[in-house]
C-alpha cells in the first residue's frame, strides 16, 4: 500500500494559505504589503494558540492556527472565544471600518480556498489508484484536514484516509502509524509513505517498519530515497515496488 502526507505532498498548503491571507486582506480592504499583513496575522494566532489551548495535545496532532479560525464546528468552545477575543484585541488596529464578527466571518468563508494540488500530482495520484491501494495519513484537524481532502475531490482515489485529529496522536508517534497498520491491514514492509516531513513523513514510517520516500522537501543531513518532484516521485515509487 502506498501512504500520502496531505500538506506540501499532494495539496499545496503554503500557496493556498498565502492566497488565503490575501483574500482576506483584499476583502477586509487592508491598505498593508499582502506579506506584512499574513506575518501579523499569524504572529497573532501562533502565540495566541499556545497560550489558550490544551498544548500538548495540539502540538501532537500537528495543528496550523489558521485552522482555527476556519472550522465551523466549534473547538474547545469557551477557550475558542478567548481566543478570537485575545487574536481580534492584537489586530484590530489594523481595519477601518470592520467589527470582530465582520472579521471572522470573513476569513470563514476562506475554508474551501484548498484547491491548488502540487503539479502533476493528482495525475499521479490516478495513475497509481488503478495498480495500488493508496492511502492519506495526515496530521491536523479533522474538520480541516477531510474538508481539504473533498475540496480537491479525490477522496475516491484512497482506500483510507487517517487523520491525527481523529486519534488523539500524530506523526511521527508510533501509535498513530501502528493504527494505520493496523487498520489498512497493509503489509507494512512492502508499504510506502511518502511525505516533505523528514521526521513526521519519513522517520516516522521507517520506525514503524515502513519503506519512505523524502518529497518536495528541504535538504537534510540524511540518506533518503528522495523525490523533488512528481516525476521524480513517480521514478521512486517504481524503484521501490518492484
Amino acid at each position: 500500500m502506498i501512504f500520502f502526507d496531505l500538506d506540501d505532498t499532494i495539496l499545496d498548503t503554503k500557496n493556498c494559505n498565502k492566497k488565503i491571507y490575501e483574500k482576506i486582506r483584499a476583502d477586509l480592504n487592508v491598505d498593508m504589503d499582502a506579506d506584512l499583513f499574513r506575518k501579523k496575522l499569524r504572529t497573532s494566532l501562533r502565540p495566541r494558540m499556545i497560550k489558550y489551548f490544551e498544548f500538548q495535545y495540539n502540538e501532537t496532532i500537528g495543528i496550523d492556527p489558521l485552522d482555527f479560525l476556519l472550522m465551523e464546528t466549534p473547538y474547545e468552545e469557551d477557550h475558542m472565544e478567548l481566543f478570537k477575543e485575545a487574536v481580534w484585541n492584537d489586530l484590530k488596529h489594523i481595519f477601518k471600518g470592520v467589527s470582530k464578527d465582520d472579521f471572522y466571518k470573513t476569513v470563514l468563508k476562506r475554508q474551501h480556498d484548498y484547491t491548488d494540488a502540487i503539479p502533476g500530482m493528482i495525475e499521479l495520484l490516478t495513475d497509481l489508484s488503478k495498480k495500488h491501494k493508496l492511502g492519506i495519513v495526515t496530521n491536523g484537524l479533522s474538520e480541516i484536514q477531510h474538508k481539504k481532502v473533498d475540496t480537491l475531490g479525490i477522496r475516491h482515489l484512497f482506500k483510507d484516509v487517517f487523520v491525527s485529529g481523529d486519534f488523539g496522536y500524530g506523526k511521527p508517534d508510533p501509535k498513530f502509524y501502528a493504527h494505520v497498520i493496523y487498520k489498512s491491514g497493509c503489509d507494512k514492509e512492502n508499504s510506502i509513505m511518502i511525505g516533505d516531513n523528514p521526521q513526521g513523513d519519513v522517520m516516522g514510517a521507517i520506525s514503524a517498519g515502513m519503506k519512505a520516500i523524502y518529497f518536495n522537501g528541504r535538504e537534510v543531513d540524511y540518506d533518503l530515497n528522495v523525490a523533488h518532484n512528481v516525476d521524480e516521485l513517480r521514478a521512486e515509487i517504481e524503484r521501490l515496488i518492484r
